[in-house]
């Protein structure tokens, strides 16, 4: 039994990849209780309850919807644009890396016209640069960020961003996927109309839910879309207002076992302080950065203002094999970390630090073991 239990992780003792995410025992034990009837009364109050903690890890007041969708942070992704976006809209597309470029493509499956803002995906975004770019694009209805480019350890600046984009009467869309729970977060105070996370990353759940908050005039928004506002649809973000949030209804079969394991990863956060959690993060990524210039290694971002404290991405020597580093450590420590991601794939490595991973004995455990298989192993020069 405890062969077919390990068989997915295949020897792996502990997931430092920049998500999924290792989770708690406290998160499993949660995950492996009875199911239960989504409509049965003290189910309905524990989802309105989990939605109430969500709230106070997004820092949001009662001004702010929050809503926690049933799948993958896609979903949230890509319901924030289509809900939001009419055909022939003007939507300015903020891109540093594989995963700001992706908004690009939901706002054509939306019918709109994607404008692009491009920095190379070593750099964050200038501030000022972006400033100008959205007052030459000042007929933009909407503009689109990622926080956290994880492909690159990249963490972008929302907060000035976003207000000038409000500024301008722009709605402002965000993914705060790998950031929310890692890195200081306020989509309320920034301005940040709709702002979409998920389960499996710093909040360091199983991966299957999607947090996220729409403001109100995000609402309006969403409700006036020209061809229709999107309902009866996996991706109708209407649904779960006109459900959940008019009448404790759900759209369809919430994921009962994993608002389970996602209430009890909200409750670890709570408990131990976001300010305290937001700390360790910064903490630990440090240390990280520290520990790769000890070894002749450096982070990919060109300036350690730009570093991430969710994620490193690690620069690779021209004449190193990822693949095989990755498969070295595995095998021979048990330790899993992250290779590139699109045009990064082959350049990089990655080492998540969300959540539950942010722990310096983890962190440590992953460095001696990265810094045993660049000695010590085999074939994993190109």
């Amino acid at each position: 039994m405890s062969n077919e239990w390990n068989k997915a992780r295949n020897g792996i003792k502990l997931l430092m990849t920049p998500g999924p995410v290792e989770v708690s025992p406290r998160v499993l034990l949660a995950l492996a209780q009875p199911v239960i009837y989504h409509y049965y009364p003290p189910f309905v109050e524990f989802f309105d309850e989990t939605v109430k903690k969500l709230a106070r890890v997004f820092q949001a007041s009662s001004d702010l919807d929050v809503l926690i969708m049933q799948g993958e942070g896609v979903l949230g992704l890509e319901a924030g644009v289509v809900c939001s976006v009419n055909p022939g809209d003007k939507v300015l597309v903020l891109e540093n890396g594989p995963f700001g470029r992706s908004f690009g493509e939901f706002v054509k499956n939306a019918g709109g016209v994607p404008v692009y803002f491009h920095e190379e995906t070593n750099k964050c975004f200038d501030t000022e640069k972006v400033s100008t770019f959205l007052e030459e694009n000042r007929d933009a209805v909407a503009m689109t960020l990622v926080h956290c480019e994880t492909p690159a350890g990249i963490l972008n600046p929302p907060k000035e961003i976003c207000t000038k984009a409000k500024d301008l009467g722009m709605l402002t869309i965000v993914d705060c996927v790998a950031s929310l729970g890692g890195a200081e977060f306020k989509p309320e105070e920034w301005g940040i109309d709709i702002s979409v996370s998920a389960s499996q990353k710093c909040l360091s759940a199983p991966c299957a839910l999607t947090p996220l908050t729409v403001s109100k005039f995000a609402w309006e928004r969403i409700e006036k879309r020209k061809k229709n506002p999107i309902r009866s649809s996996y991706l109708s973000l209407l649904d779960w207002k006109e459900t959940w949030l008019k009448q404790k209804r759900f759209p369809f079969t919430p994921f009962t076992s994993e608002v389970n394991a996602f209430s009890a990863a909200l409750d670890e956060i709570l408990e131990e302080g976001l300010e305290n959690v937001l700390a360790r993060h910064e903490e630990v990524a440090r240390f990280c950065r520290s520990k790769l210039r000890q070894l002749g290694l450096h982070p990919w971002p060109l300036k350690e203002e730009f570093c991430s404290p969710t994620v490193t991405a690690i620069a690779l020597p021209d004449t190193m094999n990822d693949a095989a580093l990755i498969q070295d450590i595995a095998k021979r420590h048990g330790i899993l970390i992250g290779g590139g991601y699109k045009e990064l794939k082959g350049h990089v490595l990655r080492i998540g630090h969300m959540g539950y991973q942010a722990q310096r004995s983890f962190m440590v455990a992953t460095l001696d073991a990265l810094e045993d298989s660049l000695k010590n192993g085999k074939n994993i020069a190109k």
